[in-house]
């Protein structure tokens, strides 16, 4: 029914666009019914100050995977589909090798510089001797999942979307299996990370054999024949710009926990990542979303649809919006019983700081399709600016607020964060839709 309204009331634009969007939020469904699931469950094994310990293994693994990871993503949507577009299919199969070569080449650097850290600074970064063996562990979920970003371009390039679909499924039943596992043999924290260590594990080698298979339906033959990666020097300044986005988006997506930990201790860190983690679970349609209406944009902009363009990114800006009001607003008024759903009775205070964030997450998922022209018209360096002030904004609102008000303090520089994320993104926005009037 859903399929056949698309057919009979959009644009062929509009249908790829919605058929791609429909794909990914069954992905983004599954991860957020697994996230869930493994959260529920991991609290109630782990308790206030496992799950804190947790959330800060995770926070660390996170941050340097991200400093130092160059996920490819946004360069396959943006120049693999140029190079389809205009009839260069092998420059596309190269953008495709460079990417994954540099992610994965990073990842296992990234691998080792958390191992040195977990060894040698452990005790500075307030991790226990005792979770020297899950901090090592969980750092190979970065190298798995290396090529998601990738793959998943291929997938929406190919339109074959429902591929990546299953083996979500799959990833998603691995980690909530094996958590459940750990739950009823008493496995602790080593055994909740290596359900996240098989559950990346299927997830990045499943994503990455389906890509291969799609990327020939697009053209892209030879992926394995040749290793050449030479790319045209606007993919390597993307893909450096690339690399400072991803490294200054870090911060503010993992150095909460690791400065709650300094300042307030392991069982606040585990309240207030129960509740971010809420939050960031209700952003994933929108992350879906946003990374969907990417490639289209591409389209559009190299083929000097300007029009097309900006009536695209009018109606799923509209969409973002309505979606995250009714959402938001539901959660703003079951904050209390989710809370304790999800997480259990020891984190019922987190619904307090759900009510602070749910602002600043409603006004960023409604601009999330807009945040996306940049990159997918080969300009990486205004997003790069625009995450640079607002995570120096970032930093400053947690340093000032969380030794003040603790977990509450945080709360409020997450939403600090994404309304200065808005206030820094729009010039370069409205810029680009001005110029889009002249292809």
């Amino acid at each position: 029914m859903i399929q056949s309204f698309i057919d009979r009331t959009l644009t062929a634009s509009d249908r790829r666009v919605a058929r791609q969007t429909l794909g990914m939020v069954g992905i983004m469904a599954v991860q957020t019914l697994g996230g869930i699931a493994q959260v529920s469950i991991s609290a109630r094994l782990l308790g206030l100050e496992g799950f804190g310990a947790l959330a800060l293994i995770m926070a660390v693994a996170s941050l340097v995977h991200g400093i130092l990871s160059t996920p490819g993503g946004e360069a396959v949507a943006t120049f693999a589909t140029r190079g389809i577009s205009e009839g260069r299919p092998e420059e596309a199969s190269r953008v495709l090798r460079f990417t994954l070569a540099v992610s994965f080449c990073m990842s296992i650097v990234a691998w080792a510089v958390i191992a040195v850290l977990i060894i040698a600074a452990g005790s500075l970064l307030e991790i226990d001797a005792a979770y020297t063996e899950a901090g090592l562990l969980y750092g190979v979920v970065g190298v798995f999942m290396a090529a998601q970003t990738e793959t998943l371009a291929v997938l929406r390039l190919s339109d074959r979307v429902s591929l990546g679909l299953w083996i979500t499924i799959a990833s998603s039943l691995t980690r909530v299996a094996l958590i459940a596992v750990a739950w009823l043999a008493d496995g602790g924290l080593v055994g909740v990370v290596l359900a996240h260590v098989a559950a990346a594990a299927v997830n990045g080698i499943g994503l990455l054999v389906v890509a291969l298979v799609a990327a020939r339906q697009v053209g892209m033959t030879g992926l394995l024949r040749s290793f050449s990666i030479k790319v045209p020097s606007d993919v390597v300044r993307f893909q450096a710009g690339t690399f400072g986005k991803m490294a200054i988006a870090a911060v503010p997506m993992h150095m909460d926990s690791i400065v709650l930990a300094q300042i307030t201790g392991i069982a606040d860190v585990g309240l207030y990542r129960g509740a971010r983690q809420i939050i960031e679970m209700t952003r994933r349609p929108f992350y879906r979303i946003h990374s969907t209406v990417h490639t289209e944009y591409s389209r559009q902009w190299y083929s000097r649809q300007g029009r097309a363009l900006r009536g695209t990114a009018l109606r799923f800006t509209l969409l973002s919006f309505a979606l995250a009001a009714v959402g938001y607003a539901a959660l703003a008024v079951l904050a209390e019983p989710i809370t304790r759903i999800v997480l259990g009775d020891d984190f019922s205070s987190a619904a307090n700081l759900l009510l602070i964030m749910i602002p600043g997450a409603l006004a960023i998922s409604g601009f999330s399709a807009l945040t996306m022209l940049p990159e997918a018209t080969g300009r990486v360096w205004p997003s790069l600016a625009a995450l640079a002030a607002s995570s120096a904004a970032y930093v400053a609102a947690i340093l000032l607020l969380a030794p003040a008000y603790g977990v509450e303090g945080a709360a409020w520089a997450n939403a600090v964060f994404h309304f200065s994320s808005i206030i820094v993104w729009l010039p370069f926005i409205i810029v680009i839709l001005r110029r889009s009037r002249c292809l």
